[in-house]
């Protein structure tokens, strides 16, 4: 037998966190966050499903009490819930008929049906759930594993998502689903960002744009050369970002979901460059045409800090209230923590020192909190009083940023608003 030869039954996808370190128990975030009689029901039905499908088909017969499909649609009759939840979770309930128990497919199906409103309603704990449990019912499809760790991500929950999109990886490979091989690099590309180990991200990312570009994925490989831009800013290499930025507002579609949030990073890109006056209207276009709160909440607090760096003050104080206004409200939003960044950097351009300690020690608090070490790090420093915020005008005039600028701004407002979950990569965040 010559060496490195394989043989056999390839190796099972690495192992995922099932439920996060809070949790007493399975599903115990579901009744944390649904508090009423439907959270018990939520929480009874994705148990049911997974025990049920977990079990060898020819036992599931005898696996639950002849009267628990009754007792449960009696129970789902009782709640008051939303009708269509009610017919899902109905759906659900035929697992512990042993008669006439539904197809896997159509349970998987409606598990997923069940985490996207979980989703919608804000719920995104009881969201993971139950993608979770369409991930163990069809545990050889990659892109049910790719979600339930994009919703882990969205609820920062981090650790558990890296197990999710490297299983997601495995199974991608051997199933060649180049889109979402390409797609968990790209996540996992982004949570090394988190962690500020940006060589990583970068070999991740670069991973994800080759394997896309040649498989003629447009869409991935153009949201991959987003992340490379992403990263040549955060390290301070100017000239290849420029480049970067050009090369992904070309290959981006007119209508890809994701062009707002180019847009959006290449005009905070400029902020740093000392042009808050060019980045302004981009930014601004781009809250326009963002649907999610936390595209909104990234979106306004960077016009904060463009409103601050150019001196309108009257510009950052709306976008200050409006910020706040989405934190507060929504505690639990991945970006919380760059969004105070942005108002502290605002309000350090303007020489507001209240409000810069405000901002920097909430966002110190919840990044450490999150092991965002590189977002903690710049609360440190604006805490300090050593932030180094450039104001208007500060670079060399760049007529090619202009002509850019004019074109990101024109495309946004010219594009139609996206609805919720049209985009082929709907994140938390802009840029991410």
């Amino acid at each position: 037998m010559s060496k490195g030869r394989r043989t056999g039954r390839p190796s099972p996808p690495p192992p995922a966190i099932l439920r996060s370190t809070e949790e007493p128990f399975d599903g115990a975030v579901i009744v944390e966050e649904v508090r009423s009689p439907v959270g018990t029901l939520l929480w009874h039905s994705v148990h049911d499903v997974v025990l049920w499908g977990s079990t060898p088909p020819e036992r599931r017969a005898d696996l639950f009490a002849r009267a628990a499909a009754v007792n449960r649609v009696r129970d789902l009759r009782a709640a008051e819930m939303d009708d269509q939840l009610r017919v899902w979770l109905g759906g659900l309930a035929r697992v512990l008929d042993g008669d006439q128990p539904p197809r896997l497919e159509e349970v998987v199906a409606t598990c997923r049906r069940v985490s996207d409103w979980a989703e919608r309603e804000g719920l995104p704990r009881t969201a993971i759930w139950y993608a979770q449990a369409a991930a163990l019912l069809a545990p050889t499809v990659a892109e049910h594993a790719w979600r339930v760790g994009d919703l882990c991500r969205n609820a920062s929950e981090y650790a558990r998502a890296v197990t999710w999109f490297a299983r997601s990886i495995v199974l991608a490979r051997r199933r060649r689903d180049g889109q979402t091989y390409a797609r968990a690099y790209r996540r996992i590309g982004q949570l090394l960002m988190h962690k500020g180990a940006y060589g990583d991200a970068e070999k991740a990312f670069g991973r994800a744009f080759r394997y896309a570009r040649r498989a003629g994925i447009r869409e991935v490989a153009a949201e991959a050369l987003h992340d490379l831009f992403t990263v040549a800013v955060e390290t301070g290499r100017v000239a290849e970002a420029q480049e970067l930025a050009r090369r992904a507002f070309h290959a981006y579609p007119a209508a890809h979901g994701r062009l707002p949030a180019l847009a959006h990073d290449i005009a905070v890109f400029w902020m740093f460059q000392g042009y808050p006056a060019r980045a302004l209207p981009v930014l601004q276009a781009v809250r326009s045409a963002v649907h999610n709160l936390s595209d909104q909440l990234l979106a306004v607090s960077s016009i904060a800090r463009a409103a601050g760096e150019a001196g309108d003050l009257e510009a950052f104080v709306a976008a200050w209230v409006d910020t706040w206004a989405i934190i507060d409200a929504n505690p639990h939003l991945d970006c919380i923590t760059s969004s105070l960044i942005l108002l502290a950097q605002g309000s350090e351009a303007l020489g507001d020192r209240e409000r810069v300690e405000v901002a920097a020690r909430y966002a110190l608090e919840v990044a450490t909190a999150r092991g965002q070490s590189r977002v903690a790090e710049d609360a440190r420093i604006l805490l300090a009083g050593a932030d180094v915020t450039r104001t208007g005008g500060t670079g060399n005039p760049d007529p090619a940023a202009d002509r850019l600028a004019t074109r990101l701004t024109r495309r946004i407002r010219s594009r139609p608003r996206q609805a919720a979950g049209t985009s082929p990569d709907t994140g938390p965040c802009l840029g991410r």
